[in-house]
């Protein structure tokens, strides 16, 4: 709640102004039925003078009714919407300011749900609920107080009917937060399917898996539509009750009414303003149940937003703009404090080193590189920038030192012109063709009909896998980092653009002197490297250059034997 306290706080003056219009608006609605009482009155007793003011009074009312209402309504949605703007911003802030390790602990349509359906849960508290709570307390009280100077017994006989509007609301609300709580739940699950369809579409084609996906598809949807029936049978069935319970309390109105008119007791005015007292005492006795429940669902969202946001952000430490040398010495790590994935990793890179990384899937390879781009905390006294233990250093500094590119060159849904230039949105147009002609993905981007105005699906789906590798490539070069980490990146080409890839790169990082950290476990991609380390069950076995290993006839040797009789088969 303590979002909701800072809110409160800083939007002080604006809801004293809110709740001085409403709880104007709310006294001039319970004086509109006094007005038509004595309107009817006058016309009972034939005073057309009197009629006269009082139509004069019923008008000047409304009117300042609809004027004000309007006033505290636009007050209160601008603040309540900005307030909902600058929570959705936190949101999204701290999902981008996550460390990857604590965004892949939420599923991707659980955070969706966070930023929409959690952040609309407090909205509406914020708005229905709060106007609920003030008009329970003023409309509410004040329709009774003048009820009942009009008449005790009638104001009894007619709240009877009423007061069962206040369980039947609570009710329906708890039903009603629950049913949309499985509908959103629903809803994100179909959203997933929905991602996973657009994913992986070759795969399921390939595997011919169309029925099996659509039938899963299906019995997601059946679920969302059994959910909403309930939901509108939920509603069809609180409405009648609603209108019953009114009718109730106006067949009471009538009989009883009528029979205290006839003994003289009350005046046909009274009866009169007593239809319009039970219209607006229905309001607040429903109101009493609907803030409970916009109450429980609001608190429940507001906590899982908190959750997100309240997520410490990397702490600030030692800035470094440029890094000569980093070294890690007898690195020992394991993610369950068990079993070691790393074990007594010793490594040197300087400044315009090219290195490279090899072994067999599950070395450690990947976890090496997370560790050193600060995406997993490395053990203490383990890994060191210029003699700055990584731990200190903000990871900030550690971001802007590395280009990155995964095994899995991802592409936004934009321009092959933009994704190029994420990390460099300056560059100039040479610039970008410079690096598509390094990574080896000029010549197909000039194939398109649009060339670099092509817009590629959503995560680069249009595009082949080895297309948005180099597209990738490209963009990592363009970002200017001292230090440039390729993950596999050369996994999805074949091997005639390898070669040319190789070939090119070399040439750039001889120009640039840039500090590369090649992974592969194809071989022939490390062969521009000084200085090459397998990696085996977390171990360095073996480390040289590409010939020394070769030379040596170890590991190295018959994979590398190995990986070329496949390439000539």
């Amino acid at each position: 709640m303590k979002t909701l306290k800072e809110y409160f706080k800083r939007e002080f003056l604006r809801y004293i102004a809110v709740v001085s219009l409403l709880v104007t608006v709310d006294i001039a609605q319970v004086y509109l039925p006094q007005f038509t009482r004595f309107a009817i009155d006058s016309i009972s007793k034939r005073n057309i003078n009197g009629l006269i003011k009082y139509a004069i009074y019923i008008v000047i009312f409304s009117i300042g009714i609809v004027v004000l209402r309007f006033l505290y309504q636009s007050l209160l949605r601008a603040a309540v919407l900005r307030f909902d703007y600058e929570l959705k911003n936190r949101i999204f802030e701290s999902f981008v300011f996550f460390k990857r390790k604590t965004l892949e602990k939420f599923e991707i349509g659980d955070l969706m749900s966070r930023v929409t359906n959690d952040t609309q849960a407090v909205r509406m508290f914020l708005i229905m609920g709060f106007l609920a709570i003030i008009d329970i307390f003023v409309l509410g009280l004040t329709t009774f107080v003048f009820m009942v100077k009009m008449n005790l017994k009638l104001t009894l006989a007619v709240s009877v009917p009423l007061l069962f509007l206040f369980p039947l609301a609570l009710n329906f609300g708890t039903k009603i937060h629950k049913l949309y709580r499985r509908i959103n739940m629903l809803f994100a699950d179909m959203s997933v399917r929905v991602r996973e369809l657009v994913q992986g579409i070759r795969v399921i084609k390939a595997f011919v898996k169309e029925r099996y996906f659509t039938q899963l598809f299906r019995g997601v949807n059946e679920e969302y539509l059994k959910e909403n029936l309930k939901l509108v049978k939920l509603d069809g069935f609180f409405d009648p009750i609603v209108n019953f319970l009114i009718n109730l309390a106006n067949f009471v109105l009538i009989f009883y009414g009528g029979l205290l008119y006839i003994k003289g007791v009350v005046g046909m005015g009274s009866i009169a303003a007593f239809f319009q007292y039970i219209e607006t005492l229905t309001w607040p006795m429903m109101a009493v149940g609907f803030s409970i429940a916009l109450y429980q669902r609001a608190t429940a969202s507001l906590s899982r937003i908190e959750e997100i946001i309240s997520i410490p952000k990397e702490t600030q430490g030692i800035v470094l703009d440029t890094v000569d040398r980093i070294e890690v010495k007898n690195l020992r790590f394991s993610y369950d404090g068990n079993i070691d994935i790393l074990k007594g990793i010793n490594l040197t890179i300087n400044k315009g080193d090219v290195i490279g990384l090899t072994g067999n899937p599950g070395s450690g390879k990947t976890t090496l590189i997370n560790l050193l781009l600060k995406i997993i905390d490395a053990p203490k006294g383990s890994v060191f920038f210029d003699s700055n233990d990584i731990n200190d250093i903000a990871f900030e500094s550690i971001k802007n030192l590395f280009a990155f590119v995964p095994q899995e060159g991802f592409l936004f849904s934009d321009t092959i012109l933009n994704n190029i230039k994420v990390g460099n949105p300056n560059a100039t147009r040479e610039e970008v063709e410079y690096v598509a002609k390094v990574a080896c993905v000029y010549d197909d981007i000039m194939s398109f009909k649009d060339k670099f105005e092509t817009v590629v699906g959503e995560q680069g789906i249009t595009l082949s896998g080895g297309e948005r590798q180099r597209i990738a490539i490209a963009r990592a070069l363009l970002a200017r980092r001292p230090f440039l980490v390729l993950d596999d990146a050369l996994a999805s080409v074949d091997f005639k653009t390898e070669s040319c890839i190789i070939k090119s790169l070399e040439e750039h990082f001889l120009k640039s002197g840039l500090t590369v950290i090649m992974i592969s476990e194809r071989l022939s991609s490390l062969s521009i490297a000084n200085k090459i380390y397998v990696l085996v069950d977390g171990t360095i076995i073996e480390e040289g250059t590409f010939n020394d290993l070769v030379a040596k006839e170890g590991y190295f040797y018959h994979l590398y034997r190995k990986q070329l009789l496949e390439e000539n088969l």
